[in-house]
C-alpha cells in the first residue's frame, strides 16, 4: 500500500515552485518598471529635438532660451519665388480649427507685443535663402514658454507671408518642433 502524503508533499513543492518562479519574474518586472519611470525614459529630458517643416520651408538650427523662451532658429524657405515675411510665431498649440496659433500672436503679425524686447522687421526671402529668426515661444494661457535648463519645448512654427504678385497675406503652419532649452 502507498502512502498518499507522498503525492500530495511532491504537488504542494511543485505549487510552491511555481509561485516562487512566478512571484520572482513579477518582482523583476516591477523593478524594471519603477527604475524606468525613476530615470524618466518617457520625458521632456530625454526627447529628441526636431525640426519638421512642411515642403515648401527647411529648418537649420534651432535652440531656445530656458530665460527668456525665445527660440532662434534659421529657416530657408524653397517656393520658388521671392516672399516678403510679415511676421513669425511659436506656440505650443494651434486654435481648435488648426490654422493659426492657439496662443499668443495668433494672428502671426509685426506686432511689437508679441516680440518682447525686439524688434521685428518684414523681410524679403529669396527662394534658397535662409534667414535667421527670434520669436518668443508661447505656451497655454498666452504666457511665454519657459523651462529648466535640458527640458524641451514641443510646439508649432507659423509664417505670415506675402508672394508677389497675390497681395494677401498666408498664414501657413511651417513646422513642428521639438526644441531643448538652453
Amino acid at each position: 500500500m502507498e502512502d498518499c502524503r507522498v503525492g500530495r508533499s511532491s504537488r504542494g513543492q511543485a505549487a510552491l515552485d511555481f509561485l516562487i518562479s512566478y512571484g520572482v519574474a513579477i518582482l523583476a518586472i516591477g523593478i524594471a518598471i519603477i527604475a524606468l519611470y525613476k530615470i524618466g525614459l518617457n520625458n521632456s529630458y530625454t526627447a529628441m529635438p526636431y525640426c519638421n517643416p512642411t515642403a515648401e520651408f527647411s529648418c537649420g538650427s534651432f535652440s531656445i532660451n530656458s530665460v527668456s523662451g525665445i527660440l532662434s532658429l534659421s529657416l530657408a524657405q524653397d517656393t520658388g519665388a521671392q516672399i516678403e515675411i510679415n511676421g513669425i510665431a511659436c506656440a505650443a498649440d494651434a486654435n481648435s480649427i488648426g490654422d493659426t496659433p492657439g496662443e499668443g500672436n495668433i494672428y502671426v503679425t509685426a506686432n511689437s507685443l508679441y516680440y518682447p524686447g525686439m524688434v521685428f522687421s518684414k523681410n524679403s526671402m529669396y527662394s534658397g535663402m535662409q534667414m535667421q529668426f527670434e520669436v518668443p515661444c508661447y505656451g497655454p494661457g498666452g504666457i511665454v514658454a519657459t523651462g529648466q535648463l535640458g527640458s524641451s519645448f514641443t510646439g508649432y512654427i507659423w509664417l505670415n507671408y506675402t508672394s508677389p504678385g497675390y497681395g494677401v497675406p498666408q498664414i501657413q503652419q511651417i513646422a513642428s518642433i521639438n526644441a531643448k532649452y538652453t
